[in-house]
């Protein structure tokens, strides 16, 4: 590989100078490869992905926290860069799905990829992943690197021998880029005439805009795309044969829409002659991890006031394309239409292609097929439509002002106007409201209190203190098996919790135990009973091995010579193993090979192999002429010769010693050991043999019954969020009394409710180690949740009871772990007051006692009074949105009405509604001035 380096002094310290002083190489080194990994990030450029094991046991190796500069480090060089566990285990040429930065892999550009390749080189060129920069977005834009390229089939139509190719693409590139390389690929000439088309459904394919991108046409990975090449007379074979479209009959097609519309998840298309469906029972098709959308576009679209105001159009009126913060009034555009087709009553499922396309362009981190968080999607689409819909044309500047001695209630008041004036839609009449700030100095007098706007409503769980950790044992007894164990420790313990809580249910002694990390049969990692638990990463497989004392523990690999001459090609089989040595003198050769066999007894399976070993290890015997048998057929299949014992480096790729027959061995602590079997008794004794299963212990067995987890109740998360919090230094407040940043207290109140409140159940945490999803239980109520204990207002004692009390519309849900997942929703309808369950494409009635589970995520909940208007067949008032503070402005909503004879926002209906949405102006001012 032709390397580019720009420091040739880097160059020589690196590469060149065996002479140079080793600390100051790896330290050169280390430094090179972490500022090239700073770089930022350029459209075009080439990334490279290192998996993170192997990039650890690098840094371990240029950096040698242990402070041994020679035996040590020579046998920590991490060898040739091993991709491999990023590859899919089926098909050697692509990634795993699902691939976690940080976690699984790290990222370097093209000139640290060639400093590290020139020193390491490359185990094979399957390893070799470069990935592009790219840009996605088109108001907002996104620069990243693509991990996983879209795979696409592509086919040429009317090829009598069906011949697909499956080839990786760029999701950015156009699609008249990809019919150039779709034509080479399937070798069509370059000046004939052709036509792209998604052929998801091969009955009813899509003509594919060539002026858009791959992405832009929510193309799915493995999709097939048919290129329709003209005929030479002129004749299209496909296009030609399309039947004429008509509005009576045929399939169901919006030509101004990509959406796809099909019936239960099938593959053909919804008729829109079909029989009456009861509107917003209509399932959302997976367009490719999308389940995360789908679960929060459910959720919304179940917010009576929210969806009757897109379905009746009268969004178009306060579309406000200016808005700098907004889309161009695009977003809400996209979402009435969603609505529309979703609350018709026509359709059963669609495929939300064009709103996925719209939130990619303007949220570019929704783009591609990644699963992503149904609340922060949410989030991204409410304040899109908020500020899409702003009455407010030109926001004025506003001056924020210390409470002082005012009255709270004045404050508060004067804090939500200010947010009225520059922020006045739907979004805000329906999903604001008012949280009270309280910062407290620890050092003077000094408190400051404010008042902020919120849309949701996240509220924290109980932190797990403990943290369930699978691990095996590994005893130094032969005749004792390998087990799995599940212990519990504190999470932010040490590994000698760990080796504490192994103790408890082992009888094993804590001080007798070393614990490793293991990893495609490598060592990653040995751990010192000092680490910190938080270090340990959740997909690492811990292997916990019994030591013994007065002994050291030296690491052992199981080896097999390959066929071809390269020195790499040793590949490691098997359990790597500890043995206990002494190492403070010099141990016989048969004594080295008796504790070798005492480790490996256990994974043996051939009777007469085992036999043969169980003797030697009872011998107290030193010579090795005892133990060799000579077979008749002459090979030679004595104990000492069916491996030979080697010091090779951490990974067991590199050897640096064979040990000679018959001759005593010295051994070092810092040495790793190989046993490197030969072919003919790797043949006779390993392959297909050797036995690598552990047994479970019923703390880690799936199948063994659970304890049933203890729950908590919604108000205990709402104690929590209004608990009184220390800041942590990166978060320190800064006080203007003590002109200085300050660890203070910080407490938040509940000040004012909106009319429907969403709230977000803090699941999820991250740190570089791990991330967690708490489990946990919470019952929440479906009718009467009232949190005016809460709600630290003085006037709330004079608000009705249905001004306080909140019934359950719908719930978000997340099943699985992090990093994948599925997402679903319930939902109650409000055409037909029953609750339905919407599992993508698919809706099923639900009964009440199956809404509230584990795996709620978000709740949506609607207060009474809202309720019981929307319930009134013709509202002779204007409902008062927030009338705690006197809203300036409240805007009222008739309930949803469904007339079949009718479509949904016809021209007709505006006059007669006009006053039912706009007539309410002067009459609120009015009131606010009161």
């Amino acid at each position: 590989m032709v390397v580019k380096i720009e420091d040739q002094e880097m160059d020589s310290a690196i590469t060149d100078d065996p002479d140079t002083n080793l600390r100051e190489r790896l330290k050169k080194e280390s430094e090179k490869i972490t500022s090239f990994g700073k770089d930022m990030l350029v459209n075009g450029d080439s990334w490279f992905l290192i998996e993170r094991r192997w990039y650890d046991t690098w840094k371990r190796y240029v950096n040698n926290d242990d402070g041994s500069w020679d035996a040590f480090n020579k046998n920590l060089d991490p060898g040739p860069v091993d991709n491999t566990p990023l590859l899919d285990t089926k098909d050697k040429t692509k990634l795993k799905e699902k691939l976690i930065e940080h976690a699984d892999y790290m990222l370097l550009p093209q000139a640290g990829w060639d400093v590290l390749v020139k020193r390491y080189s490359v185990i094979n060129s399957n390893c070799i992943l470069e990935r592009k920069v790219i840009e996605t977005g088109t108001f907002s834009k996104l620069t990243s690197i693509e991990i996983y390229p879209i795979i696409l089939k592509l086919k040429q139509y009317d090829d009598k021998d069906c011949h697909i190719e499956e080839e990786i693409f760029s999701k950015v590139i156009s699609i008249s880029e990809l019919e150039k390389k779709a034509k080479s690929i399937l070798s069509v000439a370059n000046n004939k005439k052709c036509k792209m088309w998604d052929a998801n459904d091969e009955g009813d394919m899509q003509k594919l805009d060539k002026n858009k991108t791959i992405q832009d046409c929510s193309l799915l990975p493995g999709q097939l795309v048919v290129l329709e090449v003209q005929d030479d007379d002129g004749a299209w074979p496909y296009t030609d044969a399309l039947p004429v479209p008509s509005s009576l009959n045929g399939p169901y097609r919006n030509s101004n829409s990509n959406y796809q519309l099909r019936n239960g998840g099938g593959s053909s298309s919804f008729s829109s002659g079909s029989s009456y469906l009861t509107p917003g029972l209509c399932g959302l098709n997976n367009l490719g991890n999308t389940c995360f959308m789908n679960s929060a576009l459910q959720c919304l679209s179940n917010v009576p006031p929210l969806t009757n105001y897109f379905n009746s159009g009268k969004y178009k009126k306060e579309l406000n394309r200016n808005n700098p913060l907004g889309m161009g009034g695009r977003l809400a555009e996209e979402y009435a239409q969603l609505i529309q087709t979703m609350w018709s009553g026509q359709h059963s499922s669609m495929a939300p292609r064009d709103f996925k396309m719209s939130v990619s362009q303007f949220a570019p981190r929704f783009s591609g097929y990644q699963q992503h968080d149904s609340q922060e999607l949410l989030s991204f689409l409410v304040d899109g439509l908020h500020e899409d819909l702003n009455r407010i044309s030109k926001k004025p500047y506003i001056e924020m002002k210390e409470a002082g001695d005012r009255p709270m209630t004045q404050v508060a008041e004067e804090s939500w106007q200010n947010h009225r004036k520059r922020n006045d839609s739907i979004v805000v009449d329906t999903l604001h409201g008012l949280f009270r700030s309280t910062v407290d100095c620890p050092e003077c007098p000094r408190i400051s209190v404010t008042f902020d706007p919120f849309c949701f409503l996240s509220l924290p769980l109980p932190a797990k203190r403990e943290r369930a950790v699978e691990c095996c044992f590994v005893p130094l007894d032969m005749d004792e098996s390998i087990m799995k164990y599940k212990v519990t420790v504190n999470k932010n313990g040490s590994l000698y919790d760990l080796h504490m809580a192994l103790s408890q249910v082992t009888k094993k002694t804590p001080d007798e135990m070393v614990t490793t990390n293991i990893y495609n049969n490598k060592f990653q990692n040995f751990y010192k009973i000092t680490d910190l638990m938080k270090q340990v990463y959740d997909k690492e497989q811990l292997y916990v091995f019994e030591t013994a004392t007065k002994f050291t523990m030296i690491p052992m690999y199981m080896r097999r010579a390959s066929s071809t001459s390269s020195s790499y090609n040793q590949q490691i089989f098997g359990l790597p193993l500890v043995i206990p040595l002494k190492t403070d003198g010099v141990i016989s050769y048969v004594e080295f090979y008796r504790t070798v066999y005492r480790a490996i007894y256990r994974h043996l399976t051939n009777s007469d192999l085992k036999e043969k070993v169980n003797n030697f290890v009872q011998s107290d015997s030193d010579q090795i002429e005892e133990f060799v048998n000579k077979q008749e057929d002459g090979d030679d299949d004595g104990l000492f010769n069916l491996f030979k014992m080697k010091s090779v480096n951490a990974y067991g790729t590199q050897e640096y010693q064979t040990f000679e027959e018959g001759c005593n061995i010295e051994i070092k602590e810092t040495m790793y050991l190989c046993a490197d079997w030969n072919t003919n008794a790797y043949k006779k004794y390993v392959l297909d043999q050797w036995n690598t299963k552990e047994k479970l212990h019923e703390s880690a067995d799936p199948l063994a019954p659970k304890k049933t987890p203890i729950g908590l109740q919604l108000q205990d998360c709402m104690k929590l969020f209004t608990t009184k919090e220390q800041l942590d230094k990166d978060d320190a407040w800064y006080c203007s009394n003590c002109t200085k940043h300050q660890q203070a207290t910080k407490k938040f109140d509940l000040w004012m409710l909106p009319p429907v409140l969403v709230i977000h159940l803090k699941r999820f945490s991250y740190t570089r180690y791990y991330r967690d999803k708490l489990d946990t239980f919470v019952n929440f109520p479906l009718k009467n949740l009232d949190l005016s204990d809460f709600v630290v207002n003085p006037h709330k004692d004079a608000w009705p009871r249905n001004k306080r009390f909140y019934n359950l519309i719908a719930v978000s849900n997340h099943y699985g772990g992090l990093g994948g997942g599925h997402y679903t929703a319930y939902a109650k309808n409000y055409h037909d007051g029953k609750w339905h369950y919407f599992d993508d494409s698919s809706v099923s009635p639900s009964s009440e006692d199956r809404v509230v589970t584990k795996a709620a995520y978000m709740l949506i909940y609607q207060r009474q009074d809202l309720e019981e208007w929307l319930n009134k067949k013709s509202p002779s008032d204007n409902f008062p949105y927030l009338e705690p503070l006197f809203s300036p402005r409240a805007t009222a909503f008739n309930p949803p009405r469904y007339n079949l004879g009718e479509q949904n926002g016809d021209d007709d209906d505006d006059d007669d509604e006009d006053d039912v949405f706009n007539n309410n102006h002067d009459e609120a001012m009015d009131t606010a001035s009161t």
